[in-house]
């Protein structure tokens, strides 16, 4: 279990780095535009020509490491000196404000996720109250105040969800073929995932304060984390130019791209835990809780996984404009094998046994962006947007204007809640820099979370 624990914290600690957008994105809010470096979303950019909109040239600099170390709340290194440093009720460390820094290595966070909305400070511990009482319950903080119990961290997702589809690498090496054909290496450690929700009976109970006869009200946990080894063997061409009346010539990039997976380790959970109410509709104080659910792990030496899937992919590009449609896992397989737990409602012992998690079908992820450059009497602005459906709806709007070395940009979009961007650059003779104030969600407490993020780039 050991190895097990170790992997879900690789999984965990290394989900942000996947497809690590550069400091000019983030000042985009995270807009991808046009280039070979989307080529991992739309195999048709592998073709496409470099720098037509500009690209990140910098070394991001993982300034997020200052706030593990400057601020209290999320510096681990007191546990140096005995696990109890970071426990007793003096110790400013935060959790879950470290999971939040750690997440987001190239940022340093203004105001990162805290639990502190939870601690009660007679205590100086987190604590949620659950009552449950005659005919009716209620969950609140310390105060007495009703909490939100659509609590998460990440996006649950797995083989039930995203089928054959990996997630985000956290590092791939291409390597040409020549011959428009490529290959490249990855390896990823994400999909990670972890939500806890009222089943349907809990809510409605909470928004009417009543309980039903003979009804189960419980919370559902849901988790997911995988990590493995990936290759992936692609050809992208540009097709010949295409005549467009009234609009000009119209440049064509197609691309495919198979990627097969050997898995090191996966995690996929879904149980609940709830109490059922009598013929009278009111809960037994002497009733044990209802345990149902399963958890299907597998990590070396205890099963294995692997799959195929394919992509493809379609670009144009005209007098300035471009549009791209990509996607990913177009067909698919996948399989997992493993250990499952499973609860079935009568004892908290679980059941264990062998297990196997498989998929086999068209479970697509799509991707479509788009950008134009125009060029002004006055320095150059570069207009785009993108919109995608990989397990929810995500999408950006952003730009960047030029104007001798200086840049500005500026974006908005939605991906697990609101988000914006505003950045800033400028490429002097062999140098370049970038910063940018980003946001996000922040986990469990959902507040927005503002972040600066730096990149330098040297030229000789």
């Amino acid at each position: 279990m050991g190895r097990f624990l170790a992997i879900l914290a690789l999984a965990l600690g290394m989900g942000g780095f996947g497809l690590t957008q550069g400091v000019r994105s983030m000042g985009m809010a995270g807009l991808v535009l046009p280039s070979p470096g989307a080529a991992y979303l739309n195999p048709a950019y592998a073709a496409f020509p470099a720098g037509l909109y500009g690209s990140d040239t910098g070394f991001q600099l993982p300034i997020g490491l200052l706030g593990l170390v400057l601020r209290p709340e999320s510096n681990p290194l007191p546990a140096l000196g005995g696990f109890s440093n970071l426990t007793n009720e003096n110790s400013p460390f935060d959790l879950l404000t470290f999971y939040d820094q750690f997440n987001h290595p190239f940022q340093f966070l203004i105001n990162p996720a805290s639990s502190k909305a939870f601690i009660n400070p007679d205590t100086g511990y987190p604590e949620i109250q659950i009552e449950l009482e005659a005919g009716g319950v209620r969950i609140t903080d310390y105060q007495g105040n009703p909490i939100n119990l659509d609590l998460g961290l990440g996006t649950p997702t797995g083989v039930g969800s995203s089928k054959a589809l990996t997630p985000s690498p956290i590092f791939r090496v291409p390597f040409s073929l020549g011959s428009n054909l490529y290959l490249d290496f990855g390896l990823f450690a994400g999909g990670f995932g972890l939500g806890l929700s009222p089943n349907p009976e809990l809510r409605r109970a909470l928004q009417q304060s009543s309980l039903e006869p003979n009804t189960e009200y419980a919370l559902i946990l849901n988790g997911s984390a995988q990590a493995g080894l990936s290759v992936g063997f692609g050809y992208a061409t540009r097709l010949p130019d295409l005549p467009i009346p009234d609009f000009g010539t119209a440049r064509l990039y197609v691309g495919t791209r198979g990627e097969a997976f050997y898995g090191l380790a996966y995690l996929e959970a879904n149980g609940s835990v709830g109490v059922q109410t009598n013929a009278q509709g009111q809960f037994d104080p002497n009733q044990p809780p209802v345990y149902r659910g399963s958890v299907f792990y597998t990590l070396p030496g205890n099963g294995s996984g692997f799959g195929a899937r394919a992509d493809v992919g379609m670009v144009m590009e005209s007098q300035g404009t471009t549009v791209g449609l990509g996607i990913r896992n177009a067909l698919g397989f996948a399989r997992w094998t493993g250990t499952e737990l499973r609860w079935d409602g009568s004892s908290s012992n679980p059941i264990s046994g062998q297990g196997e998690r498989s998929s086999f079908g068209f479970v697509p992820a799509f991707f479509l962006n788009a950008a134009t450059q125009l060029p002004l009497e006055v320095g150059t602005l570069i207009v785009g947007g993108d919109l995608g459906y990989e397990t929810g709806l995500f999408g950006r709007i952003g730009g960047e204007y030029s104007l001798g070395p200086a840049r500005i940009r500026a974006g908005l979009g939605f991906d697990n809640g609101f988000r914006f961007g505003l950045g800033a650059g400028f490429a002097g003779p062999g140098f370049t820099l970038d910063a940018a104030l980003t946001t996000h969600r922040a986990p469990i407490v959902g507040n927005t979370v503002f972040g600066i993020a730096l990149s330098l780039g040297l030229g000789f």
